[in-house]
């Protein structure tokens, strides 16, 4: 059972919706319970046959929402509770103590926190750690943030890498999507999928946007994705120049529709930022990426090989790398083509869902 806050869209909601329906169904029966609401991703556990169950709890209402894990639990019966987000992290490592359920998972999918954690959350964490028997991450720039900063034994900690699935994303550059948005055929397009949070540092790209504008006057920029600094980010293209030039899409489902439209795919996170599912997809697109080092990304991008990194919060030096991107059409094919093979033989989906059941199964039967 994979109790989780919600299955809103995010790099870690897709991660349970993609790794759930491709579990062994001879050796795996999963569930999953939202505490709060569905979210937009729901829908793709139900369709894919997954018991899903979402409580409709809200934060002030965790007594409620341990009663009702509580329920499902001695409902279900399950070897193991998996966890993601912090209240499910508490209510479900408690609800499955007070259940019988004999192994309680934290997958942790960041690699900080963006405010400071208080008092309380370490007290919990410690009390339930003789309660949990493993500490999942999702790439091993974790390790030291999981052992040295939220306390977790490292004996405990075992690292499972995301993975996608190479045949959904074609390698094929299509423009079709870009111009459905306006962008007209011999524009060089930068794209960068992201909530809009600000950990993933909006700001640093559209100053980065700013300087490549100015070098490269027919490039335009594609800003996929939703979020809080919506407003922020809007006032900023209008202030910098840049209406007409940086296009925001908002959320969207179509990302391998959108992907074969983009030159260039980049990330300009300044924190948290772990292993993401965005930057995998691009890759398996063959997409060249210029991504800021933070977190588990130079896990997956090979400096001069499947793209460059950069320090955060640098957008000259982000704007440098992709204006040498953009003005050189066979080294975007040569890294984009090393990405794809990046992905196919490290970063599969096949071979993430191979290793999570491995990782599971290994918890059951110590």
């Amino acid at each position: 059972m994979y109790v989780v806050p919600d299955l809103r869209v995010g790099g870690a909601e897709r991660h349970a919706t993609t790794l759930l329906p491709r579990l062994d169904r001879d050796r795996f029966a999963p569930s999953a319970v939202c505490i709060g609401e569905e979210g937009a991703l729901f829908a793709d556990l139900t369709a894919a046959g997954i018991p899903a169950r979402a409580l409709h709890r809200t934060k002030r209402q965790a007594g409620a929402a341990l009663r009702d894990l509580i329920r499902e639990m001695r409902r279900e019966r399950p070897d193991i509770v998996l966890t993601r987000g912090y209240n499910a992290e508490a209510l479900g490592r408690i609800a499955a103590r007070c259940a019988g359920v004999p192994n309680s998972i934290v997958w942790v999918h960041n690699c900080g926190d963006i405010a400071p954690r208080g008092r309380v959350r370490p007290l919990v964490d410690g009390f339930l750690d003789r309660h949990t028997a493993a500490y999942f991450g999702v790439a091993r720039a974790q390790i030291r943030y999981m052992a040295d900063e939220l306390g977790y034994p490292e004996s405990k900690i075992r690292i499972v890498y995301n993975g996608v699935e190479p045949g959904a994303f074609t390698t094929a550059d299509d423009r079709s999507a870009a111009r459905d948005l306006g962008i007209e055929d011999g524009h060089p397009v930068v794209g960068i999928v992201a909530a809009l949070r600000p950990e993933k540092d909006h700001h640093t790209f559209l100053r980065a946007a700013r300087i490549v504008v100015d070098r490269i006057p027919q490039a335009r920029f594609l800003i996929v994705g939703d979020g809080p600094m919506r407003d922020e980010i809007a006032n900023t293209i209008r202030e910098s120049g840049l209406d007409g030039r940086v296009v925001p899409t908002g959320s969207r489902q179509d990302i391998a529709a959108l992907l074969p439209a983009m030159d260039v795919v980049t990330l300009s996170s300044h924190s948290v930022e772990c292993f993401p599912m965005a930057l995998l997809e691009a890759m398996a697109a063959a997409r060249p990426a210029v991504c800021t080092a933070v977190g588990g990304v130079p896990e997956l991008v090979v400096e001069g090989q499947t793209g460059h990194l950069v320090p955060p919060r640098d957008p000259e030096l982000l704007a440098d790398r992709l204006i040498a991107l953009l003005g050189d059409h066979a080294v975007r094919r040569r890294m984009g083509a090393a990405a794809r093979a990046r992905v196919e033989s490290t970063f599969s989906l096949q071979a993430s869902v191979a290793a999570a059941e491995r990782a599971m199964e290994e918890v059951v039967n110590r």
